[in-house]
């Protein structure tokens, strides 16, 4: 048996209710069921959680830690259920998952655009599997999908896969970087590097580890970060692959790699049983033209931008 999310309930309820009894009212058990619940997650947690008198149970310090977590766990397992149980599509709302697209707040204002009526919510999630799977289960109505390298997305029939572009990585490098005037860097010349690498799983390291070996190296990964990645290259922390549509910050620049030696995909993903997927269609035909607008700002220019990457 191991310690799951009810056990925590219960811990809960008996240091809400600072009694037993009074907790077992509450909980709907008998009293004695929730002693016995509460010896079995003492044995588990392999310490005393509550000192009991007779005017009830105050937590020991083992017990006031373990609630402090319970606290900030259960919320979060009743978002998830919460999620996982509201299948059915907000009348007046679109729902837009997102992991690290650079070009989310332009598919944002697309669907700000093309469905004024509805108001707008998104969730960040690093995983382009989960991004899938809360499509399939109607979490999410629309989802924009970062995938590194030439992979193909598996989704299943019912869910359509539109590619909005297909782009080069360029790396970010201090300012002051011996390659930061060249017009553009060959992977093979940041050997030595530290690199400053997202933690983001669904195989996007081994892609990135693949890469560098093909070019004679293994990484140095000094830093495994999904926030703070530019102030570390700003500061001299090292360098990172990055989205060519990146805004360059001060004590940073964007240069691209020779070869083009990775490349990102950006997918748009919608059920095609919702009630939405033909504007949803229109969301995708609108981000294609948004993204070049968007290159075409940061003084972009490559073949990547001259095709229309769109498929069905």
């Amino acid at each position: 048996m191991e310690l799951q999310v009810r056990h925590l309930r219960v811990l809960l309820a008996i240091a809400r209710a600072g009694s037993l009894n009074r907790a077992a009212s509450e909980l709907r058990l008998p009293q004695p069921a929730v002693s016995h619940q509460l010896r079995r997650i003492e044995q588990l947690v392999g310490d005393r959680l509550f000192d009991r008198d007779p005017r009830g149970v105050t937590p020991t310090r083992i017990g006031a830690l373990v609630l402090s977590r319970a606290e900030a766990i259960i919320p979060a397992f009743d978002e998830l259920d919460r999620d996982f149980r509201g299948h059915e599509q907000a009348e007046s709302g679109v729902r837009v998952g997102w992991n690290d697209s650079a070009l989310a707040p332009d598919v944002f204002r697309c669907v700000l655009d093309l469905m004024p009526g509805h108001e707008l919510t998104t969730r960040a999630d690093m995983s382009h599997s989960r991004l899938v799977q809360q499509v399939v289960n109607r979490c999410v109505d629309l989802a924009l999908v970062l995938i590194c390298g030439p992979r193909t997305l598996a989704v299943p029939g019912e869910v359509r896969a539109a590619r909005v572009v297909t782009e080069p990585s360029f790396v970010a490098l201090p300012s002051w970087h011996r390659l930061a005037d060249e017009p553009s860097v060959d992977l093979a010349a940041l050997a030595d590097e530290r690199w400053i690498v997202s933690s983001c799983g669904d195989g996007c390291r081994i892609v990135f580890r693949e890469m560098c070996l093909a070019h004679g190296f293994t990484p140095r990964i000094a830093h495994d970060v999904d926030t703070l990645r530019f102030r570390l290259v700003a500061g001299g922390h090292g360098v990172c692959l990055v989205q060519p549509t990146t805004p360059e910050t001060p004590g940073m620049v964007l240069r691209p790699l020779t070869g083009n030696p990775l490349t990102v995909q950006h997918v748009l993903l919608w059920r095609t049983d919702h009630p939405l997927a033909a504007r949803f269609a229109e969301v995708h035909a609108a981000a294609v033209p948004a993204y070049r607008k968007l290159a075409r700002e940061n003084g972009l220019r490559g073949s990547w931008l001259e095709t229309d990457n769109g498929v069905a």
